[in-house]
């Protein structure tokens, strides 16, 4: 059986175009990249029965397999390989109630909106499922996947981006963890984590612990492939307390990330927001961010990840210009 799947994933139908890398044989990777991803999740336990979710943790692992080959800020869609490898005999999409027989009809997806108003998830040959639960048929599997797709001089690299992905959901676990103890500014962490796993995993806890929000403006943008706008930013920088605990974290968007970390805006142990009186000097455009002082922030989900109210205090006494 191991050897039926592995030919399988050695014969997937890809897009040829020159527009393509050399790299990739002129392919399209995104098949292989996606089935990679779902090994990933399984692998690291995110996965645990044959039912496959575009989730934002599907996004984000297929996204690290797109960025490191490619170092574009040009994203690919992953929307179309989840739909598009239903031809592959393997992988089967769930139509929402209802919509089978529209599913069976369409012919292209590209949205997150069309696809969730269609689609519940996709599941897999049980006995695909069951081989990538075991490591050793789950590496061989993966080995089908790199190989036949990308040349040689890529191979070490999508082999290190699976081991990022198994350490940042460890990571992020650990966080998870951390966060039931009492806070401290410098947690003992033995294992010296790069700076992609430790970042990716801090934002893979906060941010959607306040619902891809920011918790001043409470904006909440999501592109039509599911990536969020917002940011997870640290209260006492980690260059001055190696702290990547969830609360020392909060959900911010692009420009309040900056003003937070510029002393502009800050936030007080009661959770209220205060903008300098810097910006009230600027000019009038200045109020849509004068607009939010002394408002609450908005909060987590869950209350264990709170702001913590220590590296709150540290943030008013050190950063915030008065």
């Amino acid at each position: 059986m191991l050897t039926f799947y592995q030919q399988a994933f050695e014969k997937l139908k890809l897009s040829p175009a020159q527009s393509w890398p050399e790299s990739t044989y002129f392919r399209a990777p995104y098949k292989p990249f996606m089935l990679l991803a779902v090994s990933d999740l399984i692998a690291t336990g995110t996965i645990t029965h044959n039912f496959i979710e575009y989730s934002d943790l599907l996004l984000e692992t297929f996204d690290r397999y797109w960025q490191m080959l490619f170092d574009s800020t040009k994203l690919a869609n992953p929307i179309q390989p989840f739909f598009y490898l239903r031809s592959e005999g393997f992988w089967h999409l769930q139509a929402q109630p209802g919509m089978e027989q529209r599913l069976a009809a369409t012919t292209d997806i590209k949205t997150i909106g069309q696809l969730k108003q269609l689609v519940v998830g996709a599941k897999l040959d049980q006995a695909l499922f069951d081989l990538l639960q075991q490591p050793f048929a789950r590496e061989q599997l993966r080995q089908s996947l790199i190989q036949p797709y990308f040349m040689r001089e890529l191979q070490p690299a999508l082999a290190t981006i699976g081991q990022m992905n198994t350490a940042i959901f460890s990571y992020a676990d650990l966080l998870v963890e951390h966060s039931q103890r009492t806070f401290r500014e410098i947690p003992a962490i033995d294992t010296p984590y790069l700076v992609e796993v430790r970042s990716s995993a801090f934002r893979r806890v906060v941010v959607p612990n306040y619902d891809y929000c920011c918790a001043i403006c409470g904006i909440r943008i999501i592109t039509p492939e599911g990536r969020s706008a917002v940011e997870a930013a640290h209260i006492i920088p980690w260059s001055k307390s190696y702290n990547d605990d969830p609360r020392n974290g909060v959900s911010l968007c692009g420009l309040h990330h900056w003003l937070f970390d510029q002393g502009l805006l800050t936030i007080t142990p009661n959770y209220q927001i205060q903008i300098s009186r810097l910006v009230a000097e600027q000019p009038a455009a200045n109020q849509a961010v004068l607009m939010f002082a002394q408002q609450p922030i908005q909060l987590p989900q869950q209350k264990q990840l709170y702001p913590n109210q220590i590296a709150l205090d540290w943030h008013n006494q050190h950063v915030y210009r008065r």
